[in-house]
């Protein structure tokens, strides 16, 4: 619900508040956000003299009244705040300062779709539009807010007038009287993404930057906002997520009052974008909130992307199980091997099969071919329609793997077009797993792509496409777009292919990667209904990955496949039972060769691969419950929205002599009901607040167990 009562605009969803006010100058002050209540929250404010501290002009000699300590729904350069803004401008006579004031708003039902950006668009949704004008450049600041459910989605358009402005930075703000808080934030590297850390919002500036052109293997572009004592099951959190892909900042500081302010948004030091007679549209901004703690925060915000976000014409996709060929053979395949895992892999019982890297060009290793997306039939000994047949008349899918904004120098494209990498001039460009990134800023480019895609689909048959993204831009330089553009127009070109796809392609599944999970955001869920997790595919360091991002996205999301063991990254061996839970906590898939494997293991994977076939509705439409995560063992539960049945997987990480006995409170079901599980049936009552003795044997490290639960 949107409440506008004179200059106070009050947002309301399921549990929370919202809350700004136009003060008397005509600056948009944010008054709360938090827990539901009523009134007018500007009885918070303390106005009174706080000692050196400007005031607006318009103030007069009321020293009372200063944007250094106001809380402020947007924060700018220049206007008397000396705490980390989020918006800052450079006026056309070279002077940084801006100064927005309100000259009105409007009431809509039903959410607008943005042009090739990621946008929530829910019919239902009432929305907020506030527009302030900038005073010396006219400048006009568009501020938009979507409402449903837990969750709040801001937008932010900036619309330049005949007099230019420079946008050095432009960031959306939530600024907090309050400023006791936490931030957890996801942080990691290659074969380790998103680690789940915890740090107290303190009066230096918590900052996480990507200047990679892409969120990045190392910080994740999603945040958690929220009380110092909060846990999985008490306290108040919000979550923040960018629906964006690209170069990120994000900052959190304690201000001199004891006051927070927290700002997300895109854009690195590179981002630098000058507008005249035209608009800039920034990517959206998820809230979400939750005064029960992660858990609950979890569910709300991952059951609102699956609702909203995720690419709208697979929400009802169950996503088909996969075998890819990578870890079974890297580059070394022909066709005739590559026909042979795709016949093994239908007999196990899968849906698709996907051929990886090394099929095209010349491509035999990482060093050539990148842009030359033509079949290699020295390799192949045929073209990809007849790869295609063979491998579809197995009644088996067909997908390929593709690394369209890449180019090798060593390839016949960089050869025509050297001019369509970003590269700086008159200087060797840095390396990145030999390749160069393709400028998709140029439309060139994009068509060049839109094209090559076209035709792979077409000729290939093609149900599915692996999206790879192996290197970040370092070399920013472009023969066609300003420097400080670059971040922002990349992103645009690369959006505009995959909405492009989606619209021409309905029925085509994108699964995005990047050397695993480089580039994991809500940006990429948007297009893709799933994303490559990781490039590890061992199942216990799988484990952590797969907790860290549960926080944040659905595990409906999560690529997620059983590898061979020895694992290739780890050189761990683990149980196949326990391999094939951990990959049942998403996109269930095979990463190995099935001609290898012996008659047992077929045996077991095709129960394995039956058994997640039963599971896989309530996994992609259920809600994820951290149950325990530990160096000792780890316990998730997946249970549907009508809380009438559940899966619980746990795995034992270390195994000691003498056990101490192991319990989980299994939150997430209904207090009210009776359930059953391994033939017991237990009260609601007793497994949420009494627990379940995990029924480890303790035998061995590794050991998994799946129980069913189910309603009685």
């Amino acid at each position: 619900m949107i409440k506008v009562e004179g200059s106070l605009f009050t947002l309301s969803g399921d549990s929370y508040t919202y809350q700004m006010k136009v003060d008397d100058y005509k600056r948009l002050l944010h008054l709360y956000h938090g827990q539901t209540i009523e009134g007018d929250a500007s009885t918070l404010l303390s106005l009174r003299d706080r000692g050196f501290s400007g005031s607006p002009y318009e103030a007069g000699t009321d020293r009372t009244y200063s944007y250094d300590y106001l809380p402020l729904e947007l924060s700018v350069l220049g206007e008397g705040d000396f705490r980390t803004p989020s918006l800052v401008i450079e006026q056309e006579d070279g002077t940084i300062s801006a100064a927005f004031r309100y000259i009105g708003y409007t009431l809509y039902k039903g959410s607008k779709k943005l042009e090739n950006l990621p946008s929530v668009v829910i019919d239902d949704a009432e929305c907020l539009e506030i527009t302030l004008e900038e005073e010396l450049s006219k400048a006009k600041l568009i501020l938009t807010y979507i409402v449903k459910d837990s969750s709040l989605v801001r937008g932010l358009k900036l619309i330049a007038s005949s007099k230019a402005i420079t946008v050095t930075k432009a960031l959306y703000s939530l600024d907090s009287l309050f400023g006791n808080l936490d931030v957890t934030y996801f942080e990691g590297r290659h074969c380790g993404e998103r680690s789940r850390r915890r740090a107290t919002i303190n009066t230096g500036a918590l900052t996480f930057t990507s200047r990679r052109g892409a969120t990045s293997h190392q910080i994740n572009n999603g945040f958690i906002l929220s009380d110092s004592d909060a846990t999985e099951t008490s306290g108040n959190c919000f979550s923040l997520e960018l629906l964006w892909s690209g170069s990120f900042t994000f900052f959190a500081q304690k201000d001199q009052y004891g006051g927070s302010r927290v700002a997300l948004g895109a854009g690195s030091e590179l981002f630098r974008y000058t507008l005249k007679d035209e608009e800039l549209t920034l990517p959206e901004l998820l809230i979400t909130f939750s005064s029960n703690g992660f858990s609950e925060l979890s569910v709300k915000n991952n059951r609102f992307i699956m609702n909203y976000i995720r690419r709208k014409n697979s929400s009802k996709l169950v996503n088909p199980v996969l075998l890819n060929n990578w870890e079974a053979t890297y580059f070394n395949f022909t066709g005739e091997k590559l026909l042979a895992i795709a016949k093994e892999a239908k007999k196990l019982n899968c849906d698709l099969f996907v051929l990886d890297d090394g099929w095209f060009g010349k491509r035999n290793d990482d060093l050539s071919s990148l842009g030359d997306w033509f079949e290699n039939k020295d390799k192949l000994k045929m073209d990809l329609s007849e790869l295609s047949d063979k491998i579809t008349k197995e009644d088996i899918a067909f997908g390929l793997w593709v690394e369209p904004e890449m180019v090798n120098e060593e390839s016949l494209l960089y050869k025509k077009h050297p001019e369509w990498a970003l590269k700086l001039l008159n200087k060797a460009p840095v390396r990145g797993r030999y390749q160069l990134v393709l400028d998709l800023s140029n439309n060139e480019v994009i068509e060049y792509i839109k094209a090559f895609l076209d035709d792979l689909i077409t000729r290939g048959k093609l149900s599915y496409i692996k999206w790879d993204y192996n290197r970040f831009i370092t070399d920013f330089y472009s023969s066609v777009t300003e420097v400080g553009k670059i971040e922002y127009k990349y992103m645009i070109g690369l959006y505009s292919i995959f909405e492009y796809l989606n619209v021409k392609y309905p029925d085509l599944i994108i699964e995005g990667c990047s050397g695993g999970g480089g580039r994991f955001d809500l940006g990429l869920i948007y297009y893709t209904p799933q994303s490559w997790l990781s490039d590890n595919t061992d199942a216990i360091e799988r484990l952590d990955i797969e907790f860290g991002s549960s926080y944040l996205y659905p595990i409906a999301t999560f690529g997620s496949h059983v590898s061979a063991v020895p694992n290739h990254q780890t050189h761990r061996t683990t149980p196949l039972y326990t391999r094939s839970s951990v990959a049942m906590l998403g996109s269930y898939g095979l990463e190995l060769d099935p001609t290898k494997l012996s008659e047992d293991d077929k045996a077991e994977i095709k129960r394995e691969i039956s058994d997640y076939k039963k599971y896989a509705s309530l996994i992609k439409d259920g809600d994820f419950y951290r149950l325990l995560d530990s160096n000792e063992a780890s316990c998730c539960m997946v249970v549907s929205c009508d809380k009438s049945k559940a899966l619980l997987i746990a795995v034992n990480r270390l195994s000691h002599g003498n056990p101490v006995d192991r319990y989980v409170k299994l939150n997430g079901l209904d207090e009210t009901k009776s359930y059953k599980l391994n033939g017991k049936v237990y009260p609601g009552r007793l497994l949420i607040n009494g627990g379940l003795l995990l029924p480890f044997t303790f035998q061995e490290d590794y050991e998994a167990v799946r129980l069913y639960i189910e309603e009685l």
